[in-house]
């Protein structure tokens, strides 16, 4: 990790925010209905949509191809939220703001999530000024540096619409309500065949085309030195693993595969005498989550949902679908569908709530494609 910079870019966000300082009232030299102020009302229509702007900086360490960061803003009717995403960062915050006529003022709020730290010190420290030209939209942020490290220059925003049919609040979404952390394979309430629905193929490869999982940043390296991974915690602890059996206890090797942003997580390849998958460590405190297969994510990071979809030979074939809740660097395992006839292949989320999947299923002998629905939030 290159220390000098790091240090560099905290200080330009932090004397950013402490120049721009917090929100103030309109100067006594203004007259009085010289202009439209809004505060906590409902936001002209015209600044409705979504804002997007990406950075891509100049490599600045041997090994990361890749340190830029998309920032969005997306303005609804009574909600403001900011998003940073990518190298080394990843926070989103919800926003207030002052409404003149051609500019809107965003301040700092509170935080939505934040698998970095969110950079502003205080409630009501300046986010964002942003302001419309000509029918063009620009950003002045204290957080948002140019490709040469520079903050509050003008830039350019790329806008798009938002559906009005979208729901605004989390809470309208359909949930997974439903937690058996005691499963067993072979009970029946848990039967996956109880939920399977049939789909056609050309349903399940339209939502296998449209499902994107979470990436992981293989930019971000942990080498390996002397056979081992030395694993920085943000505890202050060090969690050690080992790319051979030679020197691990536990009889398992690793091959480290990246870092999940999203979920703060460095993620791992494992394999061991009797079992082999992938391992998520929580960079917070170097928790270990075990799945049989890469975790697929639900498209809503507010709502997250994880599954491990996998066929199991042990004697006799079996597949398995497990649910986990997904908050900020945990994992908590909510339950899961077992079967003897059904036998997962490849799976995606259609929807938060709704898997599809190409499974096979033994008939005279002999294994046949079809494909299924489950709607997990359905599961009682």
């Amino acid at each position: 990790m290159n220390k000098r910079w790091i240090l560099i870019t905290l200080c330009a966000i932090l004397s950013g925010c402490t120049s721009l300082g917090k929100q103030s009232p309109a100067s006594d030299a203004q007259s009085p209905g010289s202009e439209t102020e809004q505060l906590e009302q409902s936001i002209s229509q015209h600044w409705i949509g979504r804002y997007s702007l990406y950075i891509s900086t100049e490599t600045i360490m041997e090994d990361a191809s890749n340190i830029g960061v998309s920032y969005n803003f997306e303005i609804r009717d009574s909600t403001v939220s900011f998003t940073a995403a990518g190298y080394q960062i990843f926070f989103e915050c919800e926003c207030s703001w002052k409404e003149d006529r051609d500019q809107l003022i965003l301040f700092y709020k509170k935080a939505i999530e934040a698998v970095t730290p969110i950079p502003f010190q205080n409630v009501n420290d300046t986010v964002a000024l942003i302001t419309c030209e000509q029918g063009k939209y620009y950003v002045q942020s204290p957080i948002i540096t140019d490709a040469e490290w520079g903050i509050n220059k003008k830039m350019l925003l790329e806008k798009g619409s938002i559906d009005i049919s979208e729901e605004d609040d989390n809470d309208c979404m359909p949930k997974i309500t439903y937690w058996h952390e005691n499963f067993e394979y072979g009970d029946e309430d848990d039967c996956l065949d109880r939920w399977a629905i049939a789909i056609d193929e050309a349903d399940f490869l339209a939502a296998l085309a449209k499902y994107q999982n979470q990436q992981i940043d293989s930019t971000v390296q942990i080498p390996a030195s002397k056979g081992k991974y030395s694993i920085p915690l943000e505890n202050g602890d060090t969690k050690v693993l080992f790319d051979s059996y030679e020197q691990s206890d536990d009889y398992c090797k690793y091959h480290y595969k990246g870092y999940l942003a999203q979920i703060n997580c460095y993620v791992f390849e494992y394999e061991g005498f009797e079992w082999e998958g992938v391992s998520y460590f929580s960079k917070a405190n170097g928790e270990e989550y075990w799945f049989r297969n890469e975790g697929l994510f639900s498209p809503n990071s507010n709502n997250c949902y994880c599954v491990d979809a996998c066929t199991e030979f042990e004697g006799e074939r079996a597949g398995f679908i497990k649910v986990y809740q997904v908050s900020y660097d945990e994992f908590q395992f909510m339950f899961g569908l077992w079967s003897d006839k059904i036998f997962p292949q490849t799976v995606c989320w259609q929807d938060n709530t709704t898997l599809y999947m190409k499974a096979l299923r033994e008939e005279n002998g002999a294994d046949q494609t079809y494909y299924y629905k489950i709607s997990l939030d359905q599961v009682r």
